[in-house]
């Protein structure tokens, strides 16, 4: 069953590392969802390397479902991968939606 659950997770892992990749290094901001590019290339470039920390996140986590089937040592995988994701992707929304309002 592990390697089953390493071939079935390799396929996210993947695309998420390069979706990161494409958005962070390519500079490919055009990729995240909602951008409208309205932003100054600064700012845009923050937006990029935010965005790929989130997708780099995911990963990790989901492979930590990975290491709990080949040596079950990790307590409650399940619940720490979506603890971690919603973490960072709550962290994303909040920083690029809220965290830097003017209110005028």
């Amino acid at each position: 069953m592990a390697l089953a659950a390493t071939l079935l997770s390799a396929v996210p892992i993947g695309v998420c590392l390069l979706l990161a990749w494409a958005i962070r290094a390519r500079g490919k901001v055009g990729l995240i969802a909602g951008y409208d590019g309205g932003l100054p290339p600064e700012r845009e470039a923050e937006l990029a390397r935010d965005a790929a920390a989130v997708l780099v996140v995911a990963p990790a986590a989901t492979s930590l479902l990975v290491a709990d089937a080949w040596t079950g040592a990790v307590p409650r995988p399940g619940v720490v991968v979506t603890l971690a994701i919603v973490a960072a992707v709550g962290w994303f929304i909040w920083k690029w939606n809220a965290g830097e309002r003017d209110l005028d």
